[in-house]
């Protein structure tokens, strides 16, 4: 859980640093709290309705998808509500749905002036054609200063495992273009990444970003409780590289088990040596309800930690 002033964004800001030399090291279990702790929410403008029965602790940060195809409206409207109940809102800006410079500055002008949020996600998109002159975020950033439409806080999209449209040295300059414009421009910024079934590529990621100097936080996407089928649909449908390997390695384990399986790999594996500034955001597959239920158990310590062979469990309610 977080909100708009909390551990992460002082991170983003640059204010904190990591673990004083020499303290005492953290049991595995305070590990993997303080890796939950501060974990964010993905939802879209029809999903949001699950929060009105199974909602979030307030403050928690909750990113809003534009769905493709659906108007930019129900973005604001979902950020509106969301802001009013006491979340904090980052909406997605797809820079490849933008028709033109004044849409832009409506649609900004409508997150920060009528939702009154202070962030958003930019991501080029997966539109196969742009709608507009921006053909993808960088475009977008040379046109404009965000933080005269009252944008402070920028994520950007980020791709351990790659990106259909862009080979890994374009997405690296891009990434280190939108580091630049953030300085420049006085914004907190942050990566928040596409979802893993495994945790390697995160860090292997996470390493060249340090040889290439980029220190921003990163929220690791990680996907909600859901089935091995549920699991592969987004795992095709969105492109996900190395680690869908990971996911069918899984698969003869995963169908043996009725319910659906929380991402217990990739959060165990991610805590043993978080890199600083490290998050989780969750993408809530199998449901909104099952993923809360799942990342509150562990950020309120509700779980415990179960040897079974050679495999770590967290048992969770």
């Amino acid at each position: 859980m977080t909100g708009p002033m909390n551990r992460f964004d002082d991170l983003a800001s640059g204010r904190l640093g990591g673990a004083l030399p020499g303290a005492p090291q953290p049991s595995r279990r305070d590990r993997l709290r303080r890796l939950v702790h501060d974990w964010s929410l993905e939802v879209t403008p029809r999903t949001v309705e699950a929060l009105a029965s199974r909602a979030p602790p307030p403050g928690t940060q909750i990113y809003i998808t534009h769905l493709p195809g659906h108007p930019f409206e129900e973005v604001i409207a979902t950020a509106e509500r969301l802001k009013t109940q006491g979340y904090d809102p980052v909406p997605h800006l797809v820079a490849r749905a933008i028709p033109d410079r004044t849409t832009l500055e409506s649609w900004l002008l409508g997150l920060t002036h009528r939702a009154g949020v202070d962030a958003v996600l930019l991501l080029a998109g997966s539109l196969a054609a742009p709608h507009g002159p921006y053909a993808d975020s960088l475009a977008l950033l040379e046109a404009i200063d965000l933080r005269d439409h009252g944008i402070r806080r920028l994520a950007m999209a980020g791709h351990p495992e790659g990106h259909p449209q862009a080979d890994a040295g374009a997405l690296e300059a891009a990434l280190i273009s939108k580091r630049d414009y953030a300085e420049r421009h006085g914004l907190s910024a942050w990566a928040v990444t596409q979802f893993l079934f495994d945790a390697e590529p995160l860090l292997a990621w996470h390493r060249r970003l340090e040889e290439l100097a980029l220190d921003l936080p990163i929220r690791a996407g990680l996907p909600g409780p859901a089935s091995l089928a549920t699991l592969g649909k987004y795992a095709l449908s969105c492109g996900v590289g190395a680690s869908r390997a990971a996911l069918a390695q899984q698969g003869k384990r995963l169908l043996r088990l009725a319910r659906p399986q929380p991402p217990t790999r990739q959060v165990l594996a991610l805590a043993e040596a978080p890199p600083a500034g490290l998050r989780l955001h969750f993408y809530p597959f199998g449901g909104i309800a099952a993923t809360l239920d799942w990342v509150e158990a562990l950020d309120e310590g509700r779980f415990a930690l179960e040897e079974r062979g050679d495999e770590l469990r967290i048992v969770a309610p």
